[in-house]
């Protein structure tokens, strides 16, 4: 058999599982014998439709008098008054930074399947943006004041009010001499 005979007999068989040759014998199949059962003289259909709307409705109340007996409670606390807040601003996933402004509007929405708070409020002189804090602490800094120009509470190394001290590099504080 030369090359040519082996590449014919290699095309016409199916090399993608239709090959008659490696193909195993098959059982025949069972025709189904499931049957229908017969309807019950005494059953009835019942369309829970209504009763899964009004609990759904109920829900949505729900959810709603939770959101705004919280955006009451951070009003009460924040509300006019200059925070300093890790958080994305303009919208939910921007990179989080620290920011100082005073709140002028508090809301909490629903997005990317998560609850946020939104602080509303003018860094400086820049236009109102909206702030999308995660669960965080919050800062405040006064009552009503012009936002400070202070630079923010946590320093380098430090993330979340946790100090992670710098080891080695350049600008470690360690001194490190070589032994014999």
């Amino acid at each position: 058999m030369n090359l040519t005979d082996i590449a014919k007999k290699i095309l016409s068989e199916d090399t993608w599982g239709n090959n008659p040759s490696a193909a195993a014998p098959q059982a025949p199949g069972r025709s189904p014998t499931a049957t229908q059962p017969p309807a019950s003289p005494n059953a009835k259909m019942i369309d829970i439709s209504d009763t899964f709307k009004n609990f759904k409705l109920s829900l949505e109340k729900q959810e709603d008098a939770s959101i705004k007996k919280l955006v009451d409670e951070l009003s009460k606390q924040f509300l006019k008054k200059n925070v300093v807040v890790k958080a994305s601003k303009g919208s939910v996933g921007q990179i989080e930074k620290e920011y100082s402004f005073p709140v002028s509007a508090i809301d909490v929405r629903y997005m990317k399947d998560k609850y946020y708070i939104v602080f509303s409020g003018k860094e400086g002189n820049e236009a109102e943006s909206e702030y999308y804090l995660d669960d965080s602490q919050i800062e405040v800094d006064g009552y009503g004041q012009e936002a400070p120009t202070m630079q923010s509470s946590l320093g380098k190394g430090q993330v979340g009010g946790i100090k992670y001290p710098q080891t080695m590099g350049i600008a470690s504080k360690r001194n490190i001499v070589p032994q014999n």
